[in-house]
């Protein structure tokens, strides 16, 4: 089971939380529209990334349109503005107001990425794996486990959650690197610290079967627990039940420690 759910924080986690979050956020804190347009058309390429995302998200005082949103995320990249990189590849990935270009994807997410943005990174890490079913074309780009792990490993190492959560997938499966649970548990304890829930459950679990870490229930309790103060609806109900299946073996002295330990965990920004 503990390799489904991976399987799914690794094609569907990433693309809802990293594709596509940087013009949400940026829509709403631009100057007015005129001001916006102005400075955009004498070539300011965070004027242009601004407009852009006022056309994608139809806010600002313009009617969405994501053609026009995705002219002026040219102008910007063209110029070398990250976001508008990463975003104007999600377009070209998706086909969303742009024909749908893989190839032309891969090339604005690595310049991104070449920048140090982690959600261009992590957005390579998952495209050199295979790009997910909904955006795959007859022209994908070659599947490279290697350069997968590379990317992955880029924005892991600069704090990036989900990233450590698929670099430790990776470690798990032997995907383009020697497989190796030692350092599976390693980056899903990142990612755990982090604050990512699947990756919490993913701790909790290798500590009950002493998986690439030394058995221990009290570590297992207390990284499931964690997981369920995260969780909702079915997921949370799975979760109690992992954690109840490690207390039934737990003196009621260990689950008091494991609690205390939660009480007093604080989380990590790297």
């Amino acid at each position: 089971m503990l390799n489904y759910r991976a399987h799914v924080v690794l094609l569907c986690l990433v693309l809802g939380v990293c594709w596509g979050a940087p013009t949400a956020s940026l829509a709403q804190a631009v100057p007015g529209l005129d001001e916006q347009r102005a400075l955009a058309e004498r070539g300011d390429a965070d004027a242009q990334f601004a407009l852009g995302a006022m056309y994608s998200s139809g806010r600002g005082g313009v009617v969405q349109d994501v053609p026009t949103a995705a002219h002026w995320f040219r102008l910007a990249a063209d110029q070398g503005h990250e976001q508008a990189q990463l975003t104007l590849g999600v377009h070209y990935l998706t086909g969303d107001g742009v024909p749908q270009n893989p190839t032309e994807a891969v090339r604005l997410f690595r310049l991104a990425g070449e920048q140090g943005n982690v959600f261009a990174q992590n957005n390579l890490g998952v495209v050199y794996q295979g790009i997910p079913e909904p955006f795959r074309t007859d022209k994908d780009v070659p599947v490279d486990h290697a350069e997968s792990v590379r990317w992955f490993r880029r924005a892991a190492d600069q704090g990036h959650a989900v990233s450590a959560m698929n670099l430790a997938v990776k470690y798990r499966r032997g995907d383009g690197v020697a497989q190796d649970y030692t350092q599976a548990f390693g980056w899903f304890r990142r990612a755990a610290a982090l604050g990512d829930v699947n990756a919490r459950r993913e701790v909790g679990g290798m500590y009950a079967a002493g998986q690439g870490v030394p058995q221990n229930d009290i570590e297992a309790y207390m990284w499931l627990d964690l997981a369920v103060l995260q969780a909702f609806g079915e997921d949370r109900e799975i979760l109690l039940i992992d954690r109840e299946a490690v207390a039934e073996r737990m003196t009621a002295q260990q689950i008091a420690e494991a609690q205390r330990r939660v009480n007093a965990w604080t989380p990590s920004s790297r």
